[in-house]
């Protein structure tokens, strides 16, 4: 017998007591780490696949090319989820990779600095994701993966998200 945290149970151990049904049929931790990793990226997936798709097309001009951009992204940042999620912040290693897809896309090619470019197109993207998706600060900055105080100033004059 199964359930939501557990594993295949033998019939005796779900009639032989709680005692012996926790010891034997709930999922120890290391068997809920892969899910918790995954439901991370789900979660995370889920929360930026929209603003990604938008700042996409507008880069590149074509709804169906950027969903297959972002779609490239998305699949580059699952094979090293464990990987990202152990740096300093996921959302920046995120939107670089998402940065380095359009880039190609575009037929930009790589950028000797990843990290420098990204700095030189901040501005650029703060404002598009506050003028055209009118986005909040508190929005543009877990979008980009950056603090609040690190974005470049923003007219006051657009409406918040």
């Amino acid at each position: 017998m199964t359930g939501v945290g557990q594993v295949a149970c033998p019939a005796e151990a779900v009639h032989a007591g709680a005692a012996v049904w926790r010891r034997t049929c709930v999922r120890r931790p290391e068997h809920r780490a892969p899910h918790s990793v995954l439901a991370s990226y789900v979660a995370f997936r889920e929360r930026l696949y929209e603003p990604y798709v938008l700042y996409t097309t507008w880069r590149m001009g074509r709804l169906a090319a950027a969903e297959r951009v972002v779609a490239a992204a998305f699949t580059e940042l699952a094979v090293s989820w464990t990987t990202v999620l152990g740096s300093a912040s996921p959302a920046v290693v995120a939107w670089s990779i998402l940065h380095d897809h359009v880039d190609k896309a575009l037929g930009l090619g790589a950028v000797a600095d990843a990290a420098d470019a990204l700095g030189q197109a901040l501005p650029r993207d703060v404002a598009f994701l506050r003028e055209h998706m009118h986005m909040s600060r508190d929005r543009i900055a877990d979008v980009l993966g950056v603090r609040t105080v690190d974005l470049p100033s923003l007219p006051t004059s657009s409406p918040p998200e």
